[in-house]
């Protein structure tokens, strides 16, 4: 409200000056989990409260943090009191809004299922609990009028949520390709601009912080399936079984096929690939693929993230920065907190993903693509046409052949580029070839994919 501060005289004019006071609504807040992400949720919420109340009119108020280990974090605990059960926040009948920011699935399923019994609203930043539970997740919410808040769990600090959720919420989106995971595509960019291979780029990104221990979720592309998967329910409106989605990794990239598929003017990522098809069916896939140099995505390095939307009347956006990281991934959960606080009160909200549609995800072997092939085959006229013609058999017709020279050798790469082909045709002409006596070991599959147009 306004209250009238003093008035300065000027003639036979009176000039008024107000102040403005803020009877800002207070709203109190339980963080579960004080590791990377939490320390920086609890470090924002301490430090920038007062501009967040001047900002919004909420007083976001840190009632409790739980953890099993308060030290090691790098962040003091100014306020809040410590507890080491979560429960004793979720039976609070003081918190509004609760924090899970443990990871894994059980326990935060737990976590936040009972939060949502209580009436309370949640945040996470959990996607692998969203992609294969996040369906009970959601319907328990609407049945209880409370929200999930999730703008953390894909690509870190970049709204891509609050984007597609609701900047399109007037308009249909059809595909979407993402850079998802900052693991793979550090490596993937060492082991372009460095020249070396998978094994050695992935120790450099495990020394720098960039990689775990155990990388498995990320360079085996789980992590972007985690993702991909929770973005195409949102822009589909359609429930995706997780165990639906194709998934592949990049264990089996080797530099030689990333340096062959540059000189032909492509560049390597892993790809989220969601795309709602003409019948109505919707791709849903992750694997290495190729774009082209000129692709936006192409100049996204190291440990960022990009994504392309493509709506109906929006056209190609592109949201890009930082996937990971303390701040980054706290900032988008702090959005996410303010966004229900300043609606506590609204009947009429409503969670960002709704299943009102049915539609079913295509085989993968029934999708269309371009392919690179590379073989190892005997140095000796014939080879070529034997190829080709198996290939023809399987209705995949050659768009450029490349020999590689190299030194004296009895094999020699043998790279390819298709047309359009169908995958189970493509893959059936493969699992040909690698048989044949002129071929060593398993071809190199790579799939190309078409730029947003």
């Amino acid at each position: 409200m306004l209250s009238k501060m003093h008035c300065l005289s000027s003639g036979n004019e009176v000039n008024f000056y107000y102040r403005i006071v803020v009877m800002a609504r207070s709203v109190k807040v339980g963080v579960i989990g004080f590791g990377t992400v939490g320390g920086g949720v609890v470090d924002i919420l301490q430090q920038n409260r007062e501009l967040i109340k001047n900002r919004t009119g909420v007083n976001i108020e840190l009632k409790s943090v739980v953890s099993k280990n308060f030290s090691n974090v790098g962040v003091e605990i100014l306020y809040a009191k410590k507890l080491s059960d979560y429960n004793d926040v979720i039976n609070d009948e003081e918190i509004d809004i609760v924090v899970e920011l443990v990871g894994g699935i059980d326990v935060p399923f737990d976590i936040i299922s009972k939060a949502i019994s209580k009436k309370k609203s949640v945040v996470t930043a959990n996607k692998a609990l969203l992609a294969e539970r996040g369906h009970i997740l959601f319907r328990m919410a609407e049945e209880n009028g409370v929200t999930i808040g999730f703008e953390a769990s894909v690509a870190g600090g970049i709204p891509i949520i609050r984007s597609i959720a609701d900047a399109m919420v007037g308009d249909k989106v059809s595909e979407i390709l993402g850079i998802l995971n900052g693991t793979t595509n550090f490596i993937l960019t060492k082991m372009f601009e460095e020249n070396i291979e998978f094994e050695e780029a992935l120790k450099e990104a495990q020394r720098l912080g960039f990689a775990e221990a155990d990388p498995s979720l990320d360079i085996d592309g789980i992590d972007t399936a985690h993702k991909i998967t929770i973005l195409s329910q949102l822009a589909f409106n359609t429930f995706v079984d997780f165990n639906s989605v194709h998934i592949e990794g990049i264990r089996n990239i080797s530099l030689m096929d990333i340096k062959y598929a540059y000189e032909m003017g492509f560049v390597l990522k892993l790809l989220g690939i969601a795309k709602l098809d003409d019948d109505g069916k919707v791709e849903i896939r992750v694997h290495p693929a190729l774009i082209s140099k000129d692709n936006q995505l192409a100049s996204v390095k190291n440990e960022y993230n990009g994504v392309l939307v493509k709506s109906k009347n929006l056209g190609i956006t592109m949201y890009y920065g930082k996937g990971a990281g303390r701040y980054p991934t706290a900032v988008s959960v702090v959005s996410d907190i303010v966004e229900i606080a300043k609606n506590l009160d609204n009947p009429r909200r409503v969670n960002k993903i709704s299943h009102f549609t049915e539609r079913e995800v295509k085989p993968m072997g029934d999708i269309l693509s371009k392919y690179y092939l590379r073989f190892l085959v005997i140095d000796k006229p014939g080879v070529l046409s034997i190829i080709s013609k198996i290939l023809g058999d399987n209705n995949i017709s050659i768009a450029s052949v490349i020999q590689k020279e190299v030194m004296p050798h009895e094999f020699v790469p043998l790279v390819m580029v298709t047309h359009h082909a169908k995958e189970k045709d493509l893959m059936k002409a493969v699992a040909e070839i690698n048989s044949l006596n002129v071929v060593k070991g398993s071809g190199a599959v790579i799939r190309i994919v078409d730029d947003l147009k």
